[in-house]
């Protein structure tokens, strides 16, 4: 359990250093505009659908004698390797004046950008279905508090290190490409991802478990949507993911075009929500275990839910909202924690797998699909200033709204056993 938690510091810290908002920042260097900025986000959740063959994979590796720890590592391995084409789609771009290169370099960082994602998601299932494993399920909530914690401790460090380096980049190398100090950031975060799969590779693989092998696999993925309980959970998430998504683009453009906000500015406030995160989790996780996922997921998305009236009421007078957004953002660790915590108890113990692909999968095609739709809106919709502000405002608020009716849907969860 130690190992997991060391492994999930170390990816973190390489996450923080290739974030989707670096992603972003490279993409806008070379002309992005708004559904290509949709792209960066939506294209890896389309790949994740893909994952509902996660567990037709892990079957038909364990009949061929290889179990999901391998399967989990070469995954990841895979991923790690494919990380640096992004940064290097960037490459001398701004001596490249022809618009159709520019349009294949885009092209190339979100491809780039999407099969990292594709091959993770996989690593992930398998990644899931062995943690379900290791953690007894009396402690799991405690558990998946502390690994939260470490997530966001690593992911602040991370992003740390990629505000020092894009400053300092600036500071000694006044006259260097703005993309230079970005592409370093990427590079040095797949290192530090790949070096993450040293402590899983001395994880104990709980290879004899009945789960290490799905059972019926694309059965099981309707048998998961059958399930009242986990219904439930699937459309929460659904849900939640979908009015995420519809502001994705919106939020990623916003600071950066209307309000002038830098890398390091937006950088530092993720870092600061992700220090909140670190701090909330642990207890997070002991709420929890003591009232229930239920009441700590209804009470935290009412925070989160005011997120995006934040960015309506920021304007470059008062770009503070965007700090007071991100302050509210914090609650996101006790509805990970209360979801993770849900996904692995209401789900099959003996056959964990199929419902852990669908629960990912179609909350990232929901998400993909109206973080898409909104960047769409906003290319077709924007024309002029005032235009592009009226159609942030209607991003924003509804946004807000969509969010806000989430509560209900998390007042109506089902709850595993606590016993166990």
């Amino acid at each position: 359990m130690r190992l997991t938690l060391l492994n999930a510091v170390f990816w973190a810290l390489g996450n923080g250093l290739v974030s989707t908002t670096l992603v972003t920042y490279l993409a806008l260097e070379l002309g992005a505009r708004g559904v290509a900025i949709a792209w960066i986000a939506a294209a890896p959740r389309f790949a994740g659908v893909l994952r509902l063959a996660a567990p037709s994979i892990l079957r038909a590796a364990a009949d061929r004698g290889v179990g999901r720890k391998a399967v989990c590592l070469a995954a990841f391995a895979a991923s790690v390797a494919v990380l640096p084409l992004a940064p290097a789609a960037v490459w001398d771009a701004p001596a490249v004046s022809d618009g159709r290169a520019l349009t294949g370099r885009i092209v190339l960082l979100v491809s780039a950008w999407c099969l990292y994602h594709l091959l993770e998601y996989v690593a992930v299932v398998a990644l899931w279905s062995w943690i379900g494993d290791l953690y007894p399920p009396r402690l799991r909530s405690q558990l998946l508090g502390r690994r939260e914690s470490c997530l966001s401790v690593g992911r602040l460090v991370g992003v740390g290190v990629s505000i020092l380096l894009a400053a300092a980049w600036a500071g000694l190398l006044p006259g260097a490409p703005r993309w230079a100090p970005l592409a370093a950031s990427a590079s040095v975060g797949a290192a530090l991802m790949a070096l993450s799969l040293v402590p899983l590779a001395l994880t104990t693989a709980m290879a004899s478990r009945p789960s290490a092998a799905p059972q019926s696999p694309w059965r099981s993925l309707r048998r998961a949507l059958a399930e009242s309980g986990y219904r439930r959970l699937i459309v929460f998430n659904c849900w939640l993911s979908a009015a995420n998504g519809l502001t994705g683009a919106a939020q990623g453009m916003y600071p950066f075009r209307v309000l002038g906000m830098q890398y390091e500015q937006l950088q530092s406030l993720r870092a600061a929500m992700w220090g909140g995160q670190a701090a909330l989790a642990p207890v997070a996780g002991n709420w929890i275990a003591r009232f229930g996922p239920r009441r700590v997921i209804t009470t935290a998305q009412l925070l989160v839910a005011c997120g995006p009236l934040c960015f309506l009421l920021a304007a470059p007078g008062s770009s503070w909202w965007i700090a007071v957004a991100f302050a509210l953002w914090v609650a996101y660790a006790p509805i990970n924690i209360g979801l993770d915590t849900l996904k692995l108890g209401l789900g099959d113990p003996k056959n964990n797998a199929p419902y852990l692909a669908v629960y990912h999968a179609l909350g990232d095609l929901s998400n993909g699909l109206t973080m898409l739709a909104g960047g769409l809106l906003y290319d077709l919709l924007a024309a002029g200033d005032q235009r592009a502000l009226r159609v942030y405002a209607s991003l924003f608020l509804a946004g807000w709204l969509l969010r806000l009716l989430a509560v209900p849907l998390a007042a109506r969860l089902a709850e595993p056993s606590r016993r166990g």
